[in-house]
């Protein structure tokens, strides 16, 4: 475990507060219905675990409104994956050392009840994915030990992955209480499908706080979530602190994942079985104040593949601007 991700976003989330570059209540420009939206958000196993498997995630992705029912996302994703063991190659056993750089182009379309998101991400793998200089220049930073098997990594190949998603807003979960606590909850469905991983799931998203913004589903560096989330909740007051904590849990089909079987047009040594089935729950709190979203969260999944070292664990944090 290191506390860099922990200083980082702390940081980071200190200098958004600071510099809040967003219009206040009585300025210029300043709105109640924001239709731009750019998140900043990093998910990395050294926030709870040491180096296994999925090791770190980054995404940036923006959204843009149309006024009509319908919004355009356009999103940069780079993951990094490396074995448990810091062996000078792949380890039989053990996740193979891999990389993935992508960009991603979606179309979203938000309602109260039900909301659809689909993205298509065109990426690398590879070399070019970039995964080998972005994991030595954070470790050099940190001091942290490096990783010397990157000259292994699964080959550089042109990706193709589409993925959609449907959330549903569950009115039995909607309740209110005294002093303006509230809850609601979610229902979501997640398919993909391409060069990358085919394979689908469904999952669930319970929140309890004060004033619960719209966006539900920007928990995670998945493709198909943006920071501008599908379900709408007009009573949301944009001017007045908001929070929750949340609890969600998925359970996916995982039925092809080029990163353990091997690439489309590329093959590679398989060191470890993928397993089909995984599930996952998260865990975490998020605060809206004066027109950015600040969250901190925590995943804990069963193996993802057969004899894996540790539990998977990664912590995930997460800065959104709206205006």
């Amino acid at each position: 475990m290191s506390m860099l991700p922990w200083i980082g976003f702390a940081a980071a989330a200190g200098l958004a507060g600071y510099t809040n570059p967003m219009a206040q209540p009585g300025e210029t420009c300043y709105t109640t219905t924001p239709t731009h939206h750019l998140r900043v958000m990093l998910e990395n196993d050294s926030f709870v675990n040491e180096d296994n498997g999925y090791s770190n995630g980054a995404r940036i992705d923006y959204v843009q409104e149309t006024g009509r029912g319908m919004a355009y996302g356009l999103s940069l994703t780079q993951n990094i994956y490396t074995p448990y063991t810091k062996a000078c190659g792949n380890v039989m056993g053990e996740h193979p050392y891999a990389g993935y750089l992508a960009l991603g182009g979606a179309i979203i379309i938000p309602g109260e009840k039900m909301g659809f998101t689909a993205e298509l991400q065109i990426g690398t793998t590879g070399k070019a994915s970039l995964a080998d200089e972005s994991q030595h220049l954070v470790h050099a930073v940190g001091d942290m030990d490096q990783w010397r098997g990157w000259h292994d990594q699964i080959p550089s190949e042109m990706t193709f992955q589409l993925t959609m998603r449907q959330d549903w807003r569950l009115p039995f979960f909607e309740r209110r209480f005294c002093n303006r606590y509230e809850t609601d909850g979610t229902l979501f469905a997640r398919e993909q499908l391409g060069t990358v991983a085919i394979g689908g799931g469904v999952g669930l998203t319970l929140r309890f706080g004060k004033n619960l913004p719209g966006a539900m589903q920007v928990f995670g560096n998945e493709a198909g979530n943006f920071g501008m989330g599908t379900l709408e909740k007009p009573d949301f007051r944009r001017d007045e602190l908001s929070w929750f904590v949340y609890a969600q849990t998925q359970l996916r089909y995982v039925g092809r994942d080029m990163f353990i079987d091997g690439g489309v047009f590329h093959s590679f040594e398989q060191t470890c079985s993928r397993k089909p089935w995984v599930a996952e729950l998260q865990v975490g709190g998020a605060v809206s104040y004066k027109g950015i979203d600040y969250y901190l969260g925590l995943a804990v999944s069963t193996d993802t593949y057969r004899g894996e070292a540790k539990t998977p664990m990664h912590g995930t944090c997460g800065i959104t601007w709206h205006w």
